[in-house]
Order: C-alpha cells, then sequence, then structure tokens
C-alpha cells in the first residue's frame, strides 16, 4: 500500500491587488484628480478588465502564477507572447500609477528625498523645469500610453514615453515611438540600435520611479476629450513621493 499522495497543481487567478487607500478612493474618488467613477472606470473595471484577461491567456502556460512584472521580464522579448506580454504590462503600469496616488492634500505633506531631489536639480536644473518637462511629454502624446521617470544602470534620470503597452524594462519594447504615422531620421537610428542591442543581448536594467497615465480612459469621464493638460496639471499635485522615494533604487539618506 502506498502512502504517497498525489501531487495537485492548482493555478493561481491573476487579481487586482489593493490600493491602500482603496476603500476611500471608490467612495469619496481622488481628492483634485478623479472623481468616485472615474476612478470605477480607471483602476477597479480597468484593473479588473486586465487581471482577468491575464487570467485567461495564461491558463496552462508557464506564467499562470508569476507576477505581471515577471510574466513582463519574461515575455518581452518574445513577439509570440504579445497578447500575454500585453495585459501583463498594462497590469503593471496601471498599478505603478495608482499606488502612488494620494488626494491632493495629502500630497502636501510627503516629500521627495533630498538624493533624488539633487539629481533632479542636477539633470533637469530643478523640480519645476522636471514637472514641465514630465508632463509636456505626457500632453504632447498623440494616442494611448504612458510616461515613465526611470532610473538607468548609471543612476541618471530619464524621462522616456511608452506608446499603448510599452514597458519602461525593456529598452525593445519601450515603444517610445509612435509607428502610425511618418518618423524622422533619429527615430530610423533609434531603431536600428536598438535592434542591434536586441542582437548582442544587452541587458536592461532601467527601474521606473515615476508613471503617468496617459491613456483616455483615466481622465475622459471627469476632463472630457480636450482636458487631457488640465488632468496631467492636477496629477502633479497627487503625488505620494513617499511611495517615489521607495522605488530608487540607490536610496540612500
Amino acid at each position: 500500500m502506498s502512502f504517497l499522495r498525489p501531487l495537485v497543481s492548482k493555478r493561481s487567478l491573476h487579481l487586482a491587488p489593493k490600493l491602500e487607500l482603496q476603500g476611500k478612493f471608490a467612495s469619496e474618488g481622488i481628492s483634485g484628480l478623479m472623481s468616485q467613477q472615474q476612478f470605477k472606470t480607471a483602476w477597479i473595471d480597468y484593473q479588473d478588465y486586465l487581471t482577468k484577461n491575464l487570467s485567461l491567456k495564461t491558463v496552462g502556460t508557464e506564467f499562470e502564477t508569476r507576477t505581471p512584472l515577471a510574466i513582463v521580464l519574461s515575455s518581452a522579448r518574445k513577439q509570440h507572447l504579445g497578447p500575454i506580454f500585453h495585459y501583463a504590462s498594462q497590469a503593471h503600469n496601471n498599478h505603478l500609477f495608482f499606488q502612488q496616488l494620494v488626494p491632493s492634500e495629502s500630497s502636501r505633506s510627503s516629500l521627495i528625498r533630498p538624493t533624488l531631489l539633487n539629481r533632479i536639480n542636477e539633470q533637469y536644473g530643478g523640480l519645476d523645469n522636471f514637472k514641465n518637462e514630465l508632463l509636456f511629454k505626457a500632453d504632447s502624446m498623440t494616442g494611448n500610453g504612458w510616461v515613465f521617470l526611470i532610473e538607468t544602470k548609471d543612476k541618471t534620470l530619464q524621462i522616456i514615453t511608452c506608446n499603448n503597452d510599452g514597458t519602461p524594462y525593456y529598452y525593445g519594447r519601450n515603444q517610445s515611438l509612435d509607428l502610425n504615422g511618418a518618423i524622422e531620421l533619429s527615430d530610423y537610428d533609434l531603431l536600428i540600435s536598438n535592434k542591434e542591442k536586441m542582437l548582442a543581448h544587452v541587458k536592461d536594467y532601467s527601474l521606473p520611479l515615476l508613471c503617468v497615465n496617459v491613456w483616455e480612459h483615466a481622465y475622459i469621464e471627469d476632463y472630457g476629450i480636450t482636458g487631457k493638460a488640465d488632468y496631467l496639471e492636477k496629477f502633479w499635485n497627487c503625488i505620494n513621493w513617499d511611495i517615489v522615494n521607495k522605488r530608487v533604487f540607490s536610496n540612500v539618506q
């Protein structure tokens, strides 16, 4: 008689993580930025849609028990995994965005740590200049996507745009160029450079510190079709810098 029990494998559903202030946001919205209904659309409904589809796409695969970030890192270089990458990247990006938000009155009490602020001042000539460049890039996007402040391998800061489901973790899937129209010679040079780095298996150690959601469903209910600039300005006033500080890899006081 054998006393060995058969191994039973249970699949894990991808679920939307719960935000620290989710209850407050769900009942009141994000003061100074989003109404209750806009928050429901952009976080509760959309994140549920993303995670459900990610669960369906990963049934029976090696990805069904992995986190969205782990899936992004594993699938970004593999074109045949495009649908899985899409839902994982969107789910992770959307979480990065909402995780860093607080009501505008609470944002005033969160401060940028000196190490990060000093780098912003050195590279952008001050916080106001950095804010203007970040929001300008977001407002200039012609379609949907994300804008990130990233920390590079050499600890410098960089603002990158990621169209559609682009990710900040891998240059080959940043999707920083909008290829729906004509491109300039410099854009072509960037594509060739990325291709050469991919063939050489160059690794990307970029880390996102700050995420701007530039998808229409993040603002259109509250601000309308022409209200993106107003939305972005109010977004700046609702950043929880305590969360951003924790994302800095070289986090030394």
